[in-house]
């Protein structure tokens, strides 16, 4: 048998208890784990997408819907006839007009 080294790593608990629930249904220790990663990267000089993933904090399919999600309002404007400007609004215009508008219900209130 060919020489080994030994890798130790941390991991939350909780989170090793999971993982190791799902890989022991399939029959797969830790070890085998994270030698498969090991072995894609290997193989194919490239982060596995699991592990790209994870690093960004979220799933490539997650980061889809975000982006479908943040065209839905305006496909449905457009559909309804209302133009969409193309710019951004200023960060402090729209700052302003939100305090103005609390200030205005707050006097509203005590009035």
């Amino acid at each position: 048998m060919p020489s080994t080294v030994q890798l130790n790593t941390r991991i939350d608990p909780g989170l090793k208890a999971r993982g190791d629930a799902v890989f022991a249904r399939a029959g797969l220790s830790s070890s085998e784990v994270v030698r498969a990663v090991w072995e894609a990267a290997a193989r194919t000089q490239e982060v596995p997408e699991c592990v790209r993933a994870s690093k960004e904090g979220a799933k490539p399919a997650q980061i889809d819907a975000i982006k479908e999600g943040a065209g839905l309002a305006r496909r449905m404007a457009e559909e309804l006839g209302i133009r969409v400007s193309e710019e951004l609004p200023e960060y402090h215009a729209l700052r302003d007009e939100a305090y103005d508008a609390l200030i205005d219900e707050m006097e509203a209130r005590h009035a």
